[in-house]
């Protein structure tokens, strides 16, 4: 990294300032209205989530014994200064707490929500104790210190994707010099930690899983107590094994069964023909002419959408009673949730006990992690 950090871009950001010219500014604003006698450019400071904090030039400047004036560029144009294009050190903050300013460049400010995020990456942005791990200018990417047994430990940088309990998620942005079992462009959970020295690094454990069996999971015994220990104790360890026991266990969906409008009819007279005597359809078969859908359940918290599995039919309790129950790996849920019309935030593994979430972001993680059944061939420690 450079001299400069990530503290001397964040205060302005969303925030209006005022940037003395240099050559290369120049070079940008010229035939803009202004250009000719400006010394200045009023800004707006913004992150671009691929491209690291970056200044829209609103309007040219001068700045006099008579005051700051400024001429707004023309509406058509996008002129965007990256931070690292000129010193951070001539830019000066210009207070807008009336929304004076806001208000001229309503307009402008209104395209700059293309370069939005979501609630979890603009949370992290807020999290000053990252700040030593950060790129100065990709205000997103932090150095993760990468660790596995019989590897040297390698700094990468990482994009934060998104945020869990106790962790967060990002996208390995350049390639391990050593052979960690991750590439580019893979999604990996990372934690914090602090050093002897009383500072912080972030790192992430590439240890090859355990070896378990199908048997071992079968009747979800073994993930519900790793989801247990983990929701006492949410440390990297304990997500690890949770993490590793959920890739290869089947999960049960809850899902409304819908029949074709005739196989419906059908249904609807043979329940009339129990003559109110219910009871006596326990253990009747009915089958079906046609082909029959099945809805998978989605569950709102607040205005989220969360797609519903559970580690054994047993722990849907009285809320499966109105519902079909489908086993599936849970490889395949995650291709139903991300499928799924609601928009899913993720996955909530056993919501009505010991409930996990596995978010959106997690669900690359999973897909990419190694089966750890026994009977795989197990990975090279060489």
């Amino acid at each position: 990294m450079s001299e400069k950090s990530v503290a001397y871009y964040m205060p302005f950001y969303r925030n209006f300032c005022a940037i003395k010219l240099n050559d290369s500014i120049k070079s940008i604003l010229d035939g803009q209205p202004g250009a000719a006698d400006a010394n200045y450019v009023l800004s707006y400071g913004y992150v671009d989530h691929e491209a690291g904090f970056t200044f829209e030039i609103m309007a040219a400047a001068l700045v006099d014994k008579d005051g700051f004036r400024y001429k707004p560029v023309r509406e058509d144009c996008t002129l965007k200064l990256r931070a690292d294009s000129f010193d951070i050190e001539s830019a000066v903050m210009l207070p807008d707490d009336e929304g004076e300013l806001a208000k001229v460049f309503s307009k402008k400010l209104e395209l700059l929500k293309v370069y939005a995020v979501s609630d979890e990456v603009e949370e992290s942005r807020k999290m000053r104790f990252l700040d030593p791990c950060r790129h100065e200018t990709f205000v997103d990417d932090v150095q993760v210190h990468l660790r596995r047994r019989n590897r040297i430990a390698e700094v990468c940088w990482v994009r934060i994707t998104g945020l869990g309990d106790h962790y967060f998620i990002g996208t390995l942005m350049n390639e391990p010099d050593q052979n960690f079992g991750w590439h580019k462009g893979d999604n990996i959970a990372f934690f914090l930690e602090q050093t002897d020295d009383g500072g912080v690094i972030c790192y992430t454990d590439m240890n090859p899983p355990m070896h378990i069996t199908e048997e071992d999971l079968a009747d979800g015994s073994m993930l519900r107590e790793a989801i247990k220990k983990f929701n006492e104790e949410s440390t990297e360890d304990r997500l690890v094994d949770a993490l590793v026991l959920l890739r290869d266990s089947y999960v049960w969906i809850p899902c409304r069964t819908i029949f074709s409008e005739e196989d419906q009819k059908r249904f609807n007279e043979t329940v009339e023909n129990s003559q109110d005597d219910i009871e006596s359809l326990i253990d009747t078969k009915f089958t079906a002419q046609d082909e029959v859908r099945f809805v998978p359940d989605v569950l709102t918290d607040g205005e989220e959408f969360f797609f519903p599995v559970f580690s054994s039919a047993e722990e849907m309790g009285e809320y499966g009673n109105d519902y079909s129950k489908i086993q599936c790996h849970i490889l395949d849920a995650i291709a139903k949730a991300k499928n799924n019309e609601k928009n899913v935030k993720g996955i909530v593994l056993d919501p009505y006990s010991e409930r996990f979430i596995v978010t959106a972001e997690m669900f690359e993680v999973i897909e990419n992690m190694k089966s750890s059944i026994e009977n795989n061939t197990p990975e090279s420690e060489e």
